[in-house]
């Protein structure tokens, strides 16, 4: 191989390892800026979830603007169509989540994320030891869920085990009309079962973005280093030859 070529592929390299890096920065600022938006949605006045809340979408664009907006709703829960929530974990802890639709008055339900329960196996829950009353006043945060696909399940009775609770993928399993948004209950009543316990409200991180760009720039400095030393090895034996 001729002396100049090392040099040649080391900067190619190089500048791979450098495009890497600024795409990473580039995903830190987005992430910084979606962190800034959630916080900030986040201080919002509690929004009042009733039958006629979807109305409100055509205010604010899409489901998504109220995402991550604190929410309150008052109606009754229905528990014979619950979901479970299967394969969560919360503090390394296996567990599922309990979703329990909130009837309102009016007509619609919301999904309600009532709590989480340690589960072995991430699936196995007993629905029966978690009820409470059953019309209730719900506090916690709104959330936009959207599932890849369709939800796909082998039971055919609730209630029903799945990996996501994106209301528009579950509407035509319901006998009512469901809101787009599912309200995470943050601040459980004192009635609320011992072994239902608070999901923890979203955190959004600054990521791993960083990390990886200084890896990335890390390794555009080994590839050129490396080329420069290689380069004036390969050349200082030529010259011996």
């Amino acid at each position: 191989m001729r002396p100049y070529r090392v040099l040649l592929i080391g900067a190619l390299v190089a500048a791979v390892c450098i495009r890497l890096g600024f795409w990473q920065v580039s995903r830190l600022r987005q992430r910084l800026a979606f962190k800034a938006k959630v916080e900030a949605r986040m201080r919002r006045p509690t929004f009042e979830v009733t039958a006629r809340s979807a109305l409100p979408v055509v205010t604010f664009g899409t489901p998504d603007s109220l995402s991550y907006n604190p929410g309150a709703a008052r109606g009754v829960f229905d528990f014979a169509h619950q979901l479970v929530l299967m394969g969560r974990t919360v503090d390394e802890v296996p567990a599922v989540y309990v979703v329990t639709p909130l009837h309102l008055f009016g007509g619609a339900a919301v999904l309600v994320e009532r709590g989480w329960v340690p589960s072995p196996d991430a699936y196995t829950v007993n629905l029966d030891s978690l009820g409470e009353p059953d019309t209730a006043e719900v506090k916690g945060v709104l959330l936009t869920v959207t599932a890849a696909r369709a939800p796909t399940t082998q039971d055919t009775t609730w209630p029903v085990h799945l990996q996501s609770d994106d209301p528009s993928r579950l509407a035509a399993s319901f006998p009512y009309p469901l809101l787009p948004w599912v309200l995470r209950r943050t601040e459980p009543p004192g009635g609320t079962p011992a072994g239902l316990r608070p999901i923890p409200a979203p955190v959004i991180d600054n990521g791993p973005h960083l990390s990886y760009a200084i890896q990335w720039f890390s390794f555009a400095l080994i590839a050129l280093v490396g080329s420069i030393v290689l380069y004036r090895k390969t050349v200082k034996e030529g010259r011996g030859r």
